[in-house]
């Protein structure tokens, strides 16, 4: 597919705009930003995609906006053999026409044009390789998606012809991964399948481990019932011995008891004796203690005073340190306010300063700027004025041409008399005329008579001659006519005014060259209301004394010095403010002072009032005990007590020797011993007993189950269950084997069919990267790695600039393979922006290379990235 010519008319931002791009070869599509260059590709896409009457949002936004005016957009398009001129309108009358010019004329209208263009299209051109091939503004920066495109496929399946095996190799391939689905997933996984064997052959080994546990169970409960049935006779034997040796130590111990009881009544009255020595002891302890606590509450209230005297000093002292950090803290403040002032004085001044600076800055520039933009419309009249572009000078030249042509072609056609006879006077159809010296020559054009001697001749043109003349009329109307057109006398004249038209255009750009500089990145309205501002606030009284200060500041002093001023009083409200911060901290540390001693003054005042009542309760209560018992009697009633229990402890061990002589502890330890003895062994037969009984129990639970045929069956089930998963891993590993091989097969007769795209690919890139550049291409027909210098870098992980260049390589050299077939124009909307110049030059020359065969048309903001590109056709559009 060629595309031919595109006219858009009332597409979003563009009015009227047509291009004509070079069948083959590189068209250069120049243009500021926003002045529609990615519509064009747009509008050429909804051509061939969207209906007449569409009501599709993205079809809706081409209207220009407030304006109810159809969009049109048109195009000649070779597609094959066929050659056509395809139009549609939008949004007000929709309508689609169609004219065929090639194989045969013919025209369409309406939805039978669109299916007609889709057909011939679907047939002629692969569409999505002619989307895949684009380099848009605006997406990310990938390579194209060429697997599926059947124009390259058909292409590379031509060039490596006989490489592959055909439809028979597709079949065998499709069939053996067919078989290899049935017994793994894609990505090389086992099937549920074989998850179900392994499922089967686990469910049926654990029945026949847990059968085989059962069963040893069971036989170890028979062992366990006959070890506790010997146990409780063991027990019960050993029960009947220990029953008559405690029946022996009870009778022993029942003849010793009289000579316990007497150890009993000494221990008892020992017990009373302890208590009332306690009682006397603890009653003098009492006493002593609450002499102690008394002498205590006495030193204690002495200290609290003292204490509470000392604190009220302390709370003096700091209020008046307190009063003292106050004065510092005003006296502080008063100074950082002065200084504030000195500094909004400066910084006034400095303000003053700049703005002065700053408009009559932006006067000089607002100067500069109304003088470029007079000059800018002196070149526009001059442009103006000057009818004649280099397009009318084509023609002009060509009608030029024509006349001289034609003219030539009379002047040949009019046959010619000699005429002699010096001095001899002649009459003609111009008059009376006297021949000159030598021989004369006379064309004899129409209407051309002479007469001699009373002979009259006549000219009377020729049928060819007629013709030649009526040509040669003809283009001079048409050169006059022309001329007339253009406000021109002729040609040269029209040269000379096509002359000045280029020098008032050329002098036209220099203006609005000058005019940006003049404008210096600056926004102009916003400057001239800044100055306007200053030129009305320089009447008023507060502004004409600003004035005056700023006229006297800049008497005084320059900017820098109004600069360090203000950085001195800045430093000088900085220190100020520091030592009212300072003075501040220093009132909190003198305020948390005096609140700390005047806590410590209220605690140590009601320590001192708590601690002389405490005083008072501990002399009341002492005075109240002495009242009730003596001092001297609290003493001699403790050394009676301590008397009478020693008599008791000497009479307890006469009773506990006696026992002793007796044997009696003996006799007792032994009857205890044998009773733990026996209700020991009473405890072990119980629980042989019921041990005997719960393996009893089980054994007849379990006895009628059958666990021995349970295990025959279960291991036979384990045995099939096996040979299933055995046979269906050899089925598996016979299809994996199989296709692995084909794989293999067809991933080698795959490298030979990318053959061709990574040549051209190569061709392409030796300008751009240099000899030694190695380009990989992968079974997805994109490139996989670049080397340079021997050095190998994947795609991904190349600069944008290199990544961008292999995308565009990519996509050329696959216009370049199609070419001669289904070929499509590449599309390159603003791209090389991260190219430095000498991989610009040398994607210029790929792109020369490319253009010999196929159609690309470059869109950009930027024409000189491509100027190089040899034979480019440029076209400039403007908004």
């Amino acid at each position: 597919m060629r595309v031919l010519r595109l006219r858009l008319q009332n597409f979003r931002g563009v009015a009227d705009r047509e291009v004509t791009p070079a069948p083959t070869g590189v068209t250069v599509l120049a243009g500021d930003n926003e002045v529609g260059k990615t519509s064009l590709v747009e509008a050429l896409d909804m051509l061939l995609d969207e209906y007449d009457d569409a009501r599709k949002k993205a079809v809706r936004r081409t209207q220009p906006v407030g304006q109810d005016v159809p969009t049109v957009v048109e195009a000649e398009v070779q597609a094959g053999a066929h050659r056509f001129t395809y139009r549609k309108q939008w949004h007000r009358q929709p309508s689609t026409r169609l004219v065929v010019h090639e194989p045969a004329p013919e025209q369409l209208a309406g939805r039978e044009a669109h299916d007609w263009v889709l057909a011939v299209l679907g047939a002629e051109v692969d569409l999505p390789l002619w989307r895949a091939l684009r380099l848009q503004q605006g997406v990310p920066l990938e390579q194209a998606d060429l697997q599926a495109r059947s124009s390259l496929a058909q292409a590379l399946d031509a060039t490596v012809a006989g490489t592959v095996g055909g439809e028979r190799e597709e079949t065998l391939v499709a069939r053996a991964e067919e078989e290899f689905l049935r017994y793994w997933t894609p990505t090389g996984g086992r099937r549920t399948e074989a998850r179900t064997l392994e499922a089967d052959v686990a469910a049926a080994s654990a029945r026949v481990t847990a059968l085989e546990a059962e069963v040893a169970g069971v036989e170890r409960v028979v062992e366990r019932l006959d070890r506790a049935r010997a146990d409780a006779a063991d027990e019960r034997a050993a029960g009947a011995q220990d029953a008559a040796a405690v029946r022996d130590a009870e009778e022993r111990v029942a003849d010793l008891h009289g000579v316990v009881r007497a150890v009993e009544v000494a221990r008892g009255a020992l017990a009373a004796a302890d208590a009332a020595a306690a009682t006397a002891e603890r009653e003098r302890a009492g006493r002593r203690a609450l002499l102690a606590r008394a002498e205590e509450a006495r030193e204690a209230a002495a200290e609290r005073d003292v204490a509470a005297a000392t604190a009220a000093a302390d709370l003096a002292a700091a209020e008046d340190h307190l009063r003292a950090v106050a004065r510092e803290l005003e006296l502080a403040r008063d100074a950082a306010a002065a200084r504030r002032e000195e500094r909004e004085d400066a910084l006034a001044a400095e303000q003053r300063h700049a703005e002065v600076v700053e408009v009559t800055r932006l006067r000089a520039v607002l100067a500069d700027a109304v003088a470029a933009q007079r000059r800018v419309a002196a070149a526009e009249e001059a442009v103006a004025a000057a009818p004649v572009d280099d397009a009318a000078l084509a023609l002009v030249e060509d009608a030029a041409r024509a006349l001289a042509v034609a003219a030539a072609r009379a002047g040949a056609a009019t046959p010619v008399v000699v005429l002699e006879g010096a001095g001899r006077t002649l009459l003609t159809s111009d008059g009376e005329r006297v021949l000159d010296e030598g021989p004369e020559e006379v064309r004899l054009v129409g209407g051309t008579w002479f007469e001699a001697g009373g002979v009259r001749v006549s000219a009377r043109p020729s049928a060819d001659q007629e013709r030649a003349e009526a040509d040669a009329r003809r283009a001079e109307d048409a050169l006059a006519g022309l001329c007339a057109r253009l406000g021109v006398d002729d040609a040269a004249a029209a040269a000379t005014a096509a002359r000045a038209r280029r020098e008032a255009t050329a002098e036209l750009e220099r203006a609005r060259d000058a005019a940006r500089r003049a404008a210096s990145g600056e926004d102009l309205d916003a400057a001239r209301r800044r100055v306007a501002r200053a030129d009305d606030l320089e009447g008023s009284p507060d502004a004409a004394a600003g004035a005056d200060d700023a006229a006297a500041d800049a008497g005084a002093a320059t900017g820098e010095h109004l600069r360090r001023r203000r950085e001195e009083a800045d430093g000088a409200l900085g220190a100020a403010d520091l030592a009212v911060v300072r003075a501040g901290v220093r009132l909190e540390a003198a305020r948390e002072a005096v609140d700390g001693a005047a806590a410590r003054s209220a605690d140590r005042t009601a320590a001192a009032t708590a601690a002389d009542a405490r005083e008072r309760v501990v002399l009341d209560e002492l005075a109240g005990a002495r009242a009730a018992l003596p001092d001297d009697r609290a003493a001699e009633d403790a050394e009676d007590a301590l008397r009478r229990r020693g008599e008791a402890a000497a009479s307890l061990a006469v009773a506990e020797a006696a026992v002793a002589v007796a044997g009696v502890a003996d006799a007792q330890a032994e009857l205890d011993l044998r009773r733990a003895r026996l209700l020991d062994g009473q405890k072990r037969l119980r629980a042989h007993e019921d041990e005997v009984g719960a393996l009893t129990a089980v054994l007849e639970a379990q006895g009628g189950l059958g666990l021995a045929e349970q295990l025959g069956q279960a291991r036979a089930e384990e045995e099939r269950a096996r040979r299933a998963l055995v046979a269906w891993d050899r089925r598996a590993t016979a299809a994996r084997t199989l296709h692995e091989a084909l794989q293999a097969a067809r991933a080698s007769a795959h490298a030979a069919y990318v053959e061709p795209l990574r040549a051209q690919l190569h061709r392409l890139a030796v300008p751009v990267f240099g000899p030694d550049v190695q380009v990989e291409v992968g079974p997805d027909l994109r490139v996989v790695s670049r080397t340079l210098g021997g050095v190998t870098v994947p795609f991904e992980q190349l600069s944008a600039g290199a990544r961008e260049q292999l995308a565009l390589l990519g996509r050329l050299a696959c216009a370049v393979l199609v070419s001669g077939g289904a070929g499509v124009p590449v599309v390159v909307d603003d791209a090389l922006g991260w190219s430095d110049p000498r991989r610009l030059d040398g994607m210029a020359r790929a792109l020369s290379v490319a253009g010999a065969s196929c159609q690309v048309l470059v869109l950009t903001c930027v024409p000189d990235r491509y100027r190089l590109v040899t034979g480019a056709r440029t076209e400039r559009l403007h908004a």
